[in-house]
């Protein structure tokens, strides 16, 4: 595994093929060692190879040399694998009303860990609903515009005029709450 030269590099940047093609060549190992730093699938690592590559060729114009290739092509990969685990756990953690019942089943599943959560998932649609009617009515207001309506913390805090701290602060409370609530509930169903 090599960098690639500057002169490589350069000569990609002003769009020579047989150089990109080196280039290309040169960063897959690298690129390909990194992705093994962050929880996804083998699957998903491949997709994100292919895409980091992707990206790594469209910006390359944006590396200045201000700092090491290595260090700008450690930043997009890492960006790129970001992206995906936060779209990941965004589809993941909708846990509002709306949902098909097998998005819900395939929610608390993966969120929570249960084995299988509350049995049939009409039963599950139901124990979450009553978790979310059960926090308080700030925590719900923040678990509804960031889950439901897909809103970034700043968003969130922008429109109830809140600090981001506050958005983060009650989000995580009441992400602690529900997987609580949702525990003390599957203790209650296996009994």
């Amino acid at each position: 595994m090599s960098v690639p030269s500057a002169h490589t590099i350069q000569l990609a940047q002003t769009g020579d093929r047989t150089a990109l093609d080196d280039l290309v060549n040169a960063i897959r190992p690298l690129v390909q060692r990194q992705l093994t730093r962050y929880p996804v699938t083998e699957d998903d690592k491949q997709d994100l190879l292919q895409t980091t590559l992707l990206q790594i060729v469209r910006r390359l114009d944006s590396f200045r040399g201000e700092s090491s290739f290595t260090t700008w092509l450690f930043r997009v990969t890492a960006n790129e694998a970001l992206m995906l685990m936060r779209s990941q756990r965004r589809h993941r953690s909708r846990l509002l009303e709306g949902l098909e019942d097998d998005e819900l089943d395939a929610i608390t599943h993966d969120a929570y860990g249960f084995e299988e959560p509350f049995g049939e998932a009409h039963d599950r649609a139901e124990h979450l609903r009553a978790a979310l009617a059960s926090l308080p009515k700030n925590y719900q207001t923040v678990v509804a515009a960031h889950y439901g309506q897909d809103l970034g913390l700043q968003e969130i805090a922008q429109r109830f005029d809140m600090t981001e701290a506050s958005v983060r602060s009650r989000l995580h409370r009441a992400r602690a709450r529900l997987r609580s609530v949702l525990a003390d509930q599957q203790v209650g169903i296996a009994a």
